[in-house]
């Protein structure tokens, strides 16, 4: 068996936009991963609206992926992959960040998987950072307008190249959600196709990872 971590916000989570519930396991990308992945492979899922890379949140608290990453590595070790994909969240007014500190954010949260000594005899897992979906423009006909806006799309748009080079320098590997995947009715969030589609892309790019 091998122990694979998808760490994320909202969009690992599974949040939708139409109905503000939660799509059904098989339904997000996580479990269509697990689902493509089969039984040699167990996913581990853990995912939390307005999570971020490493910034506090001064509004919603408890949403700083650094606290709880560390936790979450220990907890679930021994684990042959990690997984993260965030930083739409970064985007945000109240934040008001250059894209390239939101990357700095990602690099430092390959370094805690790194050091976390999670892997298999205490080595490093393997890393796959993901860019975020690209966000829509229709702001001023959703309720998320007030939060994120036109300037978190432009930021948003900056972070697959940004990330990119952050995961040569860090030697681990990536991929762009963007092309996989379109914005839902509230800009932000994924519908299910979009889900298919990144789970299943995900899923090729394991394969690749562990050599499957």
């Amino acid at each position: 068996m091998q122990y694979i971590l998808c760490y994320g916000d909202s969009n690992t989570w599974g949040y939708a936009p139409q109905t503000m519930a939660r799509y059904d396991f098989d339904v997000r990308w996580p479990g269509i991963l697990q689902k493509e992945m089969g039984a040699g492979y167990h996913i581990y899922e853990n995912a939390l609206n307005g999570r971020t890379t490493v910034f506090q949140d001064p509004i919603e608290e408890g949403r700083c992926g650094k606290e709880g990453l560390p936790v979450v590595l220990q907890s679930c070790a021994p684990l042959d992959a990690v997984i993260i994909m965030l930083g739409t969240n970064d985007c945000k007014k109240r934040f008001s960040l250059d894209p390239w500190d939101i990357g700095w954010g990602m690099d430092l949260l390959i370094q805690y998987v790194k050091r976390a000594d999670c892997g298999r005899h205490g080595a490093a897992p393997s890393i796959l950072i993901v860019s975020p979906p690209a966000m829509g423009t229709q702001w001023d006909q959703t309720i998320l307008g007030t939060v994120f806006g036109k300037q978190a799309a432009e930021r948003a748009a900056r972070l697959p190249e940004i990330y990119h080079e952050i995961a040569q320098r860090s030697q681990v590997d990536f991929l762009d959600a963007s092309p996989l995947t379109t914005p839902g009715s509230d800009c932000v969030h994924l519908d299910p196709d979009s889900h298919d589609r990144l789970g299943k892309a995900i899923a090729d790019k394991m394969r690749i990872i562990l050599k499957q």
